[in-house]
């Protein structure tokens, strides 16, 4: 069981085993980056603040309540720590560009080859897009997404993780999917 091990890695980091906590780096790193990358959409400052939460989480580590699952902790860590840099900096809103050609027109037209290469290609298109269309939606909307689509969290513990009623957490993971939906269809994505 994930928890299981990652208590192992734990109590071995608190007992001085630095090489454990390397494997509990190893472990979270590339979901963590993955997470923060999506919320600050710079890779640069995702670098930094991935490396901050692993100082912080090492810091940190002996207040780790041993009850609850680690992930959902080091979440609530990496969560609050991307958040506080958000609000430092301001973090802007990208704006789609304005074409005339919708991305389901380019994505349908003759030049689109239906090979394998192209399908993936025209997949990876699609998946770009959707994550386009993703970081224009507020800020309360994606990291919702992202903690349940892209980090496969239960509700509750995204609950958790923010500080908000399970309710709250399905009432706006069901709006975010609502405005994603509106805007796929004004892009002409959905029929």
């Amino acid at each position: 069981m994930e928890t299981d091990e990652d208590q192992v890695l734990i109590r071995r980091v608190l007992r001085g085993d630095r090489k454990a906590f390397e494997e509990l780096m190893r472990k979270y790193e590339r979901r963590i980056y993955g997470f923060v990358v999506r919320m600050v959409r710079n890779e640069e400052t995702a670098i930094d603040l991935t490396q901050d939460f692993f100082i912080k989480i090492y810091t940190v580590l002996d207040k780790y309540n041993f009850e609850y699952k680690f992930s959902t902790w080091a979440y609530r860590i990496c969560y609050n720590l991307v958040i506080d840099h958000i609000r430092k900096h301001q973090a802007q809103v990208d704006s789609l560009d304005d074409d005339s050609v919708s991305p389901r027109d380019l994505l349908e037209s003759d030049n689109v080859s239906r090979e394998d290469g192209f399908r993936a290609l025209a997949r990876a298109e699609t998946r770009d897009y959707v994550w386009r269309v993703v970081d224009q939606i507020p800020l309360k909307f994606r990291e919702l997404i992202l903690l349940r689509y892209i980090q496969d969290l239960k509700y509750e513990e995204i609950a958790e993780i923010m500080s908000l009623p399970v309710g709250t957490v399905k009432n706006r993971i069901f709006k975010a999917k609502e405005i994603l939906k509106q805007e796929m269809e004004r892009d002409g994505m959905l029929v």
